[in-house]
């Protein structure tokens, strides 16, 4: 089982913003492209009608490792069960989270994805895509335009 070599690797590299060597590769709009102990990763920000993001999907350019959401915690605090997401007109995908593994600090509460394969293609390729979650108490939904997403998912997938 990959769970837990993978996920103490994760817990490791988890906050978006930790003590941890971390590199901002590549910014553009709602896309950063981090490098955190040799490993590189898509942050895709969820914002409201203000500029500080409410949650950040955060994605791998490699199946070894679960995606990520990251949740404020005095806006939304953790999201239960499951994000879905959506480009375009395609059909809505549903992707739950890794059972037993949320973590958090003072700002954000953050849990991985069991799987978005897939995902980091669509975001180079689509125009828009639609990220759904509750946190149990109220539903969540971010709309993000994914223009200048190529060069962010090319950047992440060149990182080394």
């Amino acid at each position: 089982m990959r769970l837990s070599p993978v996920l103490a690797s994760l817990l490791l590299l988890s906050a978006p913003w930790g003590d941890l060597q971390a590199a901002e590769i590549f910014k553009s709009g709602p896309f950063t492209v981090r490098k955190v102990d040799n490993t590189c990763k898509l942050e895709i920000q969820l914002h409201e009608n203000d500029r500080q993001p409410a949650a950040i999907l955060a994605l791998f350019p490699a199946e070894d490792y679960y995606g990520e959401l990251f949740t404020e915690k005095s806006r939304i605090g953790l999201a239960h069960e499951k994000v879905t997401v959506k480009f375009d007109n395609d059909k809505v995908r549903e992707i739950p989270f890794v059972p037993d593994a949320a973590a958090k600090d003072a700002y954000w509460r953050w849990q991985y994805l069991e799987t978005t394969e897939g995902i980091l293609d669509n975001v180079a390729r689509k125009g828009k895509m639609l990220v759904d979650f509750s946190n149990g108490k109220q539903s969540f939904s971010y709309t993000v335009v994914l223009k200048g997403s190529g060069k962010a998912v090319k950047s992440v997938r060149s990182c080394k």
